[in-house]
């Protein structure tokens, strides 16, 4: 399973460098310049010392490998003629002549087949397989070796070839192999790489104390300037900085003395001012106190108009609705006793009465409605709009079968805190609205479509419709009471003139605004906007989903 932490994609240098600075974040400036002085101190002795300890040995490796090659060069020399008589008593001797030396570990001679003529080693066990290599590959004469012996440790060994010195070609009479042992030189290195650590070590100590005294000298001014500061802080403007100095510490120590005297004028100029801010604040006071009382008062007298407005539209209305009442009942009355004695014309006539009635009811009603919308909200509540719309479908379902229009709704709708039967109207007038001025069949698709977009601070809707279009000098006139298009088509449509009125109050009352977009003979749409304080959803990203058609079944 693969690591998704998110320190898994941290390089190590960078996660090293993550752990330095967390480990001296509780230092201050001064304990940072130490640290940092101390570790290149530290780094650059530590890389002195490794190195002089590396090249040392490599200098020990050579010289012991000079000694060796030296050695059996001058056995190889001196000892032809024991080797070639194959004297061994001679040999041996020598052998344990050169032992005694501290650094020889094993003198051996071999004859020119590699096989031991005489050994002597001060290690029992020491292997001379390496030196009967050279038979078979003659690069190896006089190659040092590195090898390591149990009991001596690292040593080099060499094989030198002893040679006849005839007249003629020089014969191979045998070989002289030697090993020299780095014990001893490198037990000397280590005490040598000892005092040089310790020498590093009192020098790093002797370098802290003297850059830890140094960096307080240097902070020291500094230090004076944060003690000022903290004296300004607590109110004492007359602090100053007594640095004499003419380097970059003593012109910031200046500039801070100029700094103090700029602010205590400051403070002078802004008392002053606050004391005129005082006295304007309390005639302010005054104004507003005055102004909160107008107030008070116009509030009270728009409440007791609203109030009295209420209850004039009221009595206007049932003034107005008692005769129309009246006339209902007689209407009806002579419908019920006397239809069957009365001339047909006259029936007609009666009807047409009835049906006026409740026309001029139906408009009375809704008038009132309207002067109410802006001045009684009703309680608010999540409405699923989606929801609504459906409820809606069904109650427009005979319209829209009969007409064969499609009703679509293009998704996802949001959800509202609003009012449900207010937005429900808003809804409804549209729908009616683009239902009767949808016009006669032509061929062009039958639509309504209904969808929204979530903005941060809004949603917007629209209602767009395939119908007949509105001409271009009534679309400023189509949300006014009792305005209707010029229009010979709308003419004929049923309406009182009063739902879009109606529709444009709702909407104010969310702080949004309505309008209409028409192209006459095109279509139709009406496009309004909610505040997205009412929008629960708004500032969030909306899904497309594929527009969900509802036709009526």
């Amino acid at each position: 399973m693969s690591d998704t932490s998110p320190t898994s994609s941290i390089s190590p240098p960078l996660r090293a460098a993550q752990r330095l600075r967390a480990a001296t974040s509780g230092l201050g400036l001064q304990g940072r310049v130490v640290f940092c002085f101390v570790a290149l101190l530290t780094l650059s002795l530590g890389a002195t010392v490794y190195m002089f300890v590396r090249h040392t040995r490599g200098q020990l490796s050579d010289l012991m490998g000079v000694q060796a090659r030296q050695m059996a060069a001058s056995l190889a020399l001196a000892k032809e003629q024991s080797v070639g008589l194959r004297h061994r008593e001679d040999l041996a001797r020598i052998g344990r002549e050169l032992i005694k030396s501290r650094n020889v570990l094993f003198v051996a001679f071999l004859d020119d087949e590699a096989n031991p003529i005489s050994v002597a080693s001060r290690d029992p066990d020491v292997d001379l397989k390496n030196v009967c290599e050279v038979k078979s590959s003659t690069s190896l004469l006089l190659r040092v070796r590195e090898a390591r012996s149990a009991l001596f440790g690292d040593y080099v060994e060499t094989v030198a070839p002893v040679l006849s010195d005839g007249g003629g070609e020089s014969r191979l009479l045998g070989y002289v192999a030697v090993g020299v042992s780095q014990e001893g030189e490198a037990a000397r290195l280590g005490e040598i790489t000892r005092a040089v650590v310790v020498i590093a070590l009192l020098t790093l100590a002797l370098s802290i104390m003297v850059a830890s005294v140094l960096v307080h000298r240097l902070f020291l001014p500094i230090r004076t300037l944060v003690a000022a500061t903290h004296k300004i802080i607590s109110g004492d403007l007359d602090t100053r900085v007594e640095l004499d100095r003419t380097d970059a510490i003593g012109a910031l120590a200046r500039a801070f003395n100029e700094m103090v005297m700029w602010v205590k004028q400051q403070q002078r100029d802004l008392a002053a001012v606050n004391q005129k801010l005082l006295e304007s604040n309390r005639d302010l006071e005054e104004k507003v106190a005055q102004r909160t009382a107008q107030l008070e008062t116009a509030n009270s007298r728009l409440s007791s108009e609203i109030a009295e407005k209420e209850a004039f539209l009221r009595a206007v209305s049932h003034d107005l609705n008692a005769p129309l009442r009246n006339i209902d009942g007689l209407a009806t009355m002579l419908l019920a006793r006397h239809s069957e004695k009365l001339d047909p014309d006259i029936v007609h006539r009666l009807e047409r009465i009835k049906k006026n009635v409740e026309l001029q009811s139906g408009l009375i009603a809704e008038l009132l409605e309207l002067s109410r919308i802006k001045s009684r909200r009703g309680k608010l509540e999540l409405v699923d709009l989606e929801a609504l719309i459906g409820d809606l479908r069904e109650m427009f379902a005979e319209d829209l079968r009969a007409r064969s229009i499609e009703l679509i709704i293009e998704g996802p709708l949001p959800v509202l805190e609003c009012e449900r039967a207010r937005m429900g109207q808003v809804f409804q007038n549209l729908i009616d609205n683009a239902i009767k001025y949808m016009g006669p069949a032509s061929g062009r698709p039958r639509e309504i479509r209904i969808g929204c977009e979530v903005k941060l601070t809004e949603a917007e809707f629209f209602v767009r419709d395939t119908g007949i279009g509105i001409d271009p000098e009534d679309i400023e006139r189509v949300f006014q009471v009792f305005r209707r298009g010029k229009n010979s088509m709308e003419a004929q449509v049923e309406g009182k003139g009063v739902g879009l009125a109606s529709v444009r109050s709702i909407i104010e009352t969310y702080n949004g605004r309505i309008w209409v977009e028409s192209k006459l003979g095109e279509g139709s749409t009406f496009r309004f906007t909610i505040n997205g304080k009412y929008v629960p959803s708004a500032g969030k990203a909306q899904r497309a989903t594929p527009a969900m058609r509802a036709t009526a079944a």
